[in-house]
């Protein structure tokens, strides 16, 4: 009976060491390197899960001529259904100086318990020289330029062909939305008054003016003569406005249908002295000039059909942008500025991308 209890008492002291134990192991990927190339150092660390541990800092070298580049972070792995745990390490160490290094057995600490690896050692060696041959020997390459990608810019080269037209027509628009003018001009066709019309209108205004009624008629008769020459030019289609009166009334004997030639003929002849003889001329010949002046227009004049009136149509002034247009335009510029800025948050993505 005693032994069966010895014998079970001993299992389960045994069972309590195995899951109270500590291991340390090490290894590296390679014992040998030569001067300048690096290796890793492994370290893995098994313990319980509830265990406190510290594990070893190099903060230059591990030994002389073995430097410690880089300590990795830890890595925890659960382990025996999380009652234990395998911690992992590995360190970047590197060597410039041929030989072959002992590397002590690294220390962990469990619970403020030291524990011990086994030692390593690490060959470096050198690299053959060829003095014999020093033109073997070069020196450092430049550092090269990465080629050309189309791809790595086509993104933004397109973003910014695209930003350009977005701005112009943004700020054309703006523009256009500040000085109230429409983006597609509206012409209002007005119908095209006939010779006789137009000339009889400008008479009106001579006598509404009251010119005639003047001490000095000069201004009297040089209107009513301008007036007399524009609807010769446009009823006969010759240039009457850079003839002289002598001219115009040689051209108008040509036509046959001008029956007023003697009353035009001393209108003109009256003009003509006031202009430029300093003529004096009474109240009641003006009037009868004034008269001739409308019968030579009444007698030569040719009805034009209505109908017809606007075939030849002449353009007035712009109308104002309509309600519809404006709101259409505002609109405009905000897919614009939208687009624009789109663009340029691209644009700025790609060169930081590219460029950091």
């Amino acid at each position: 009976m005693m032994k069966r209890t010895f014998a079970f008492l001993s299992v389960i002291w045994l069972c309590c060491n195995l899951f109270a134990q500590v291991t340390v192991d090490v290894s590296m990927d390679t014992l040998l390197i030569r001067i300048g190339e690096q290796t890793k150092i492994h370290l893995q660390v098994s313990m319980d899960a509830k265990s406190q541990y510290v594990l070893p800092e190099f903060p230059d070298t591990i030994v002389a001529g073995v430097e410690c580049l880089e300590a990795g972070e830890p890595v925890i792995e659960p382990i025996n259904e999380g009652q234990r745990q395998l911690v992992s390490r590995d360190y970047l160490v590197t060597s410039f100086d041929s030989g072959h290094y002992y590397l002590p057995p690294m220390e962990v600490l469990v619970d403020e318990k030291p524990y011990l690896s086994q030692n390593m050692s690490l060959k470096v060696e050198t690299v053959d020289v060829d003095l014999e041959h020093p033109e073997n020997f070069f020196p450092p390459k430049d550092v090269l330029d990465p080629p050309f990608a189309w791809e790595d810019w086509a993104l933004l080269f397109w973003l910014s062909i695209a930003l350009l037209p977005m701005l112009g027509l943004c700020i054309y628009f703006i523009m256009r939305l500040m000085d109230n003018k429409p983006i597609i001009k509206h012409i209002r066709l007005a119908p095209k008054l006939p010779p006789h019309q137009k000339a009889m209108k400008a008479i009106e205004t001579i006598k509404a003016e009251k010119q005639w009624a003047a001490e000095d008629s000069k201004e009297y008769y040089t209107q009513l003569t301008d007036t007399l020459r524009v609807y010769i030019k446009e009823r006969y289609h010759f240039n009457a406005t850079e003839m002289t009166s002598a001219e115009i009334i040689a051209k108008l004997q040509e036509v046959k249908d001008v029956e007023s030639m003697n009353e035009l003929r001393s209108l003109f002849q009256t003009a003509d002295l006031v202009k430029f003889a300093k003529y004096s001329t009474l109240m009641n010949e003006n009037d009868m000039n004034l008269v001739n002046a409308i019968e030579f227009i009444n007698a030569t004049k040719v009805e034009v059909d209505p109908a017809t009136l606007n075939k030849e149509p002449e353009m007035t002034v712009e109308e104002k942008r309509s309600k519809q247009e404006r709101i259409a335009l505002i609109v405009g510029i905000g897919i614009l500025a939208a687009g624009s800025v789109a663009a340029i948050v691209g644009i700025g993505f790609e060169l930081y991308r590219l460029c950091f």
